[in-house]
């Protein structure tokens, strides 16, 4: 079979005129220029920051005939002579086409057209047919509510694509799914999964008549997971389906093994690669719109495989890599049409993109500094002095390019301000997190403990104003993903060391107010970090509390965090639950805390806080 197909394809290059000696696949807008990738400029002269972390433009870079090539009427990306799987090729922008989809009755997912191939791990041997996800459909007006809320508590954080281009294909969802092709049913449901994920208490018992909001994500969970099953996601080429797996990953980032996380991440990025989607479209021949949307997307899946990847502890490998996509355009979706020619100028000032740019210059700023081969902020062959200089070039860039716009009424630009100072304040945190790396904190001096101590005592500040200010209710789901757990655990360590002082007022009243503010953090049993902070707090208070027994204080007030935690946790000093019930870590040992001696480096993998909002 492999033989004969190789046979029609070199008939088939004989009939264009090719020669079998010399092959080329046929380029759909034209071969690429050829250039060398080279995305960072030689660092600038003493005191000049700026060729750290400024890119060159993208450029076109060449390995063989790289090149978008197109046979029997469908068209892939590719590197290297492709003589196999044509069957699988698919126009990455092509929505119109997928509209023309038919839609599988087969409840028994067919193996490829080739027999030659047989289904892998990948490939479930069975997957939901059409009429099941018909059946998984929302009614239409809560389709349609879920949509709305996309577009306020998502999009705006989450720009993969262009309102105005999906909004038929989601009123067709409401009212007609049958109508909607596998790829775009796999997107409308990934976009419900997390459009519930982000409703508030309130919004989601007024849209399911106060249902249960765990029992609604399992439901739209399973749902989202059959839709991608159904169009064989793992094989895809399709940039649909690449844009409801990134959501699917994002919706699960807190609900998954963050492992697990980074193997589909993999598979993303696998899918993002068949696409082209890290060769910027202008270089392809694509059209404007095409093209921004899949910068969009791609840039997206970059920070999002950064912090997965942060989490697992590993190095991003896309970091390093050779890829020329430029950053999407400081444009409203509004600006952009299928027929225009070339993109309008970038907007003056914050646009709906301002979020999503915040975190894309940040993202660039590490990039470069990882292909100089630094981390800068926490290595400790950088000193103190010239980091601060660093990020005092970052801090000017930050405000002229994106605080100095913000309006203090729009929510989006609240958020923003938010965002950036977090970020500087994780910035300056990472920045002295190698003096205190194994190092005993009663060593350290006085005057840097309680630098940081106000930095963390900051950021904790900002995640109460997050969690208590109205107007950005509807991002706060977004904000729990860059929890800082580092700055958290310092308090909690410094509670403890200052048991004695009047400190310890204020910080125990900001370590109670976020334990009733964040939503995982009374679940001690959820994930070794959780139940790790758990005893900690415990065992911060017992110091605490000793302190005032030996003081004779008549108002002795065990703070709310610490009643909630020692019912779900047993130590050495708590007893076993009224229910019997031993402690949800039992293998966590209470006796190897050391307020001495903290690995800051496993806090800051717990959590990416800062780097991204």
């Amino acid at each position: 079979m492999q033989q004969d197909r190789i046979y029609e394809l070199e008939q088939f290059i004989l009939r264009s005129g090719g020669d079998l000696n010399h092959v080329h696949q046929r380029p759909i807008a034209g071969p690429h220029t050829s250039s060398t990738f080279d995305p960072i400029l030689n660092r600038g002269a003493a005191g000049d920051h700026s060729g750290i972390f400024h890119p060159s433009e993208p450029k076109s870079y060449k390995t063989r005939e790289a090149c978008l090539v197109e046979h029997d009427k469908q068209t892939r990306y590719v590197e290297t002579p492709m003589w196999y799987s044509w069957s699988e090729a698919r126009r990455p922008d092509r929505e119109a086409d997928a509209s023309q989809q038919e839609r599988s009755d087969s409840p028994q997912r067919q193996a490829p057209s080739s027999t030659s191939y047989h289904l892998a791990l990948l490939d479930p041997p069975v997957a939901a047919c059409a009429t099941d996800m018909l059946h998984r459909h929302p009614p239409p007006k809560i389709a349609l509510e879920l949509w709305t809320a996309y577009l306020t508590n998502v999009h705006p954080l989450v720009k993969l694509f262009f309102d105005w281009d999906k909004a038929p294909m989601m009123n067709r969802a409401a009212n007609k799914p049958a109508s909607l092709s596998s790829p775009q049913e796999a997107l409308v449901f990934a976009i419900y999964f997390i459009a519930v994920l982000s409703l508030s208490d309130t919004d989601r018992e007024a849209m399911f008549d106060a249902r249960e909001k765990t029992l609604l994500l399992n439901d739209f969970q399973s749902s989202t997971e059959a839709a991608l099953e159904h169009v064989g996601y793992a094989s895809a080429s399709d940039l649909l389906v690449l844009q409801a797996l990134y959501l699917y990953i994002l919706a699960m980032r807190n609900r998954a093994k963050p492992a697990t996380l980074f193997s589909l991440m993999g598979i993303a990025v696998r899918i993002a690669q068949r696409l082209g989607l890290h060769r910027d479209g202008s270089l392809l021949g694509l059209s404007p719109m095409a093209a921004e949307e899949r910068r969009r997307t791609w840039w997206q899946m970059q920070q999002g495989e950064l912090l997965i990847a942060l989490v697992v502890g590993c190095v991003s490998l896309t970091l390093n890599a050779n890829w020329d996509t430029k950053m999407p355009a400081n444009l409203e979706d509004s600006d952009i049409s299928p027929t225009m020619e070339s993109l309008p100028p970038d907007r003056p000032g914050l646009s709906s993109m301002g979020q999503v740019l915040f975190n894309y210059t940040i993202w660039k700023y590490i990039r470069t500094a990882a292909q100089k081969g630094s981390t800068f902020f926490s290595s400790a062959n950088v000193s103190l002095m010239e980091k601060e200089a660093i990020m005092e070039y970052i801090r000017k860039e930050l405000v002229d390019n994106f605080l100095q716009y913000c309006e203090p009424v729009n929510p989006m630009h609240i958020y923003i301000q938010i965002g950036v100072q977090s970020f500087l304040l994780s910035s300056q945190r990472s920045m002295r997190q190698p003096l205190v790396a194994n190092t005993r904190i009663s060593d350290i001096p006085l005057g840097d403990r309680n630098d940081l101590l106000r930095n963390c005592m900051k950021t904790m500040d900002y995640y109460i104003l997050v969690n208590t200010t109205p107007a950005i209710a509807c991002f706060r789901w977004h904000y729990e993903y860059y929890f800082a757990f580092t700055a958290l655990v310092y308090l909690i360590i410094e509670a403890h060391h200052r048991a004695a002082t009047a400190e310890a007022v204020s910080l125990w009243a900001i370590i109670n107010k976020v334990c009733e503010l964040h939503p995982r953090l009374m679940a001690a049993g959820s994930g070794l970090e959780l139940s790790a902070i758990a005893h900690l707090i415990i065992l911060a208070w017992q110091q605490r509390q000793r302190y005032l027994e030996r003081q004779q204080s008549q108002d002795i007030e065990k703070p709310w965090c610490v009643d909630k935690l020692e019912a779900h946790v047993n130590t050495r000093n708590t007893e076993t639950r009224p229910d019997g019930q031993h402690a949800l870590d039992s293998s966590f040992d209470s006796d190897l805390i050391n307020f001495e001696l903290i690995d800051w480096s496993a806090w800051e993998a717990a959590g990416p806080a800062g780097q991204f909002h």
